[in-house]
């Protein structure tokens, strides 16, 4: 029954997904939610990677048959590369948000210099201890995994941060908890599927715990880029010039 329900978390996750990452990609047409790169790069690279994801498990049979696409270990070395850049790409985010919260306490810039050699030094150490000829695919993963629990103590560390400001930047507060929920629930789903890789039930909590936490971070973003929270002005039409100066 878990095997069941599991497989059906599978096939109905993804699609959820895609449509919420596509709502919160409709976001950036606005010019006043592009004050982030970063993010809107993190996002792109979030939906080729859950689109991809989404074939491979469930339409590996058709890829073969009318794309003439056959699932090999370059495959999914070359895919769990991908993954690890797109986490980089938040961490990378998360420094420079950091680095802006700084700003607004009037607080030294250098500890974000600081906290970006720590962020190299754990990336790199995590994939020189796991690095192995056997599979470069599982070293992507377990360097990925180290790195979201990296992620989850700096989201804690800038948390801090934030807390300690009068008035709270509406954007990257929601940033900042959308980014938490999603390591978060990364890190939980990483640590269930670590204790048991066999087990239907606790594959089937994994995913539960992932995919709840990813859609909790993409509606947390979406309101994140309402452009009401934007820190860019919007252009000033003609219509809106006052007419005692034309």
């Amino acid at each position: 029954m878990a095997q069941s329900i599991f497989e059906a978390v599978q096939l109905v996750g993804p699609i959820l997904a895609l449509l919420l990452q596509a709502r919160l990609m409709s976001r950036f047409f606005d010019s006043r939610n592009r004050d982030y790169p970063v993010a809107i790069l993190f996002t792109l690279v979030l939906f080729f990677l859950t689109l991809v994801a989404y074939a491979i498990y469930n339409h590996r049979a058709l890829l073969a048959k009318y794309l003439n696409i056959t699932i090999t270990r370059n495959t999914l070395q070359v895919y769990a590369a991908l993954e690890l850049f797109m986490y980089i790409l938040l961490l990378i985010l998360m420094l420079q948000l950091i680095r802006k919260t700084l700003i607004a306490l009037e607080q030294k810039e250098r500890v974000i210099y600081l906290l970006a050699a720590l962020s190299v030094l754990v990336a790199v150490s995590a994939y020189t201890w796991f690095q192995t000829d056997a599979s470069t695919a599982r070293t992507f993963l377990r360097t990925r995994q180290v790195v979201s629990f990296w992620m989850v103590l700096l989201n804690l560390y800038w948390w801090t941060l934030l807390l300690r400001k009068r008035t709270l930047d509406r954007r990257i507060l929601l940033l900042s908890a959308g980014i938490g929920l999603l390591m978060t629930g990364q890190v939980i789903s990483d640590g269930v599927n670590a204790i048991d890789a066999r087990s239907a039930w606790l594959g089937l909590l994994a995913a539960l715990i992932m995919y709840a936490t990813h859609f909790a971070c993409l509606i947390t973003w979406y309101n994140a880029f309402n452009p009401a929270n934007s820190s860019v002005p919007s252009k000033i039409r003609p219509s809106a010039l006052d007419q005692s100066l034309t």
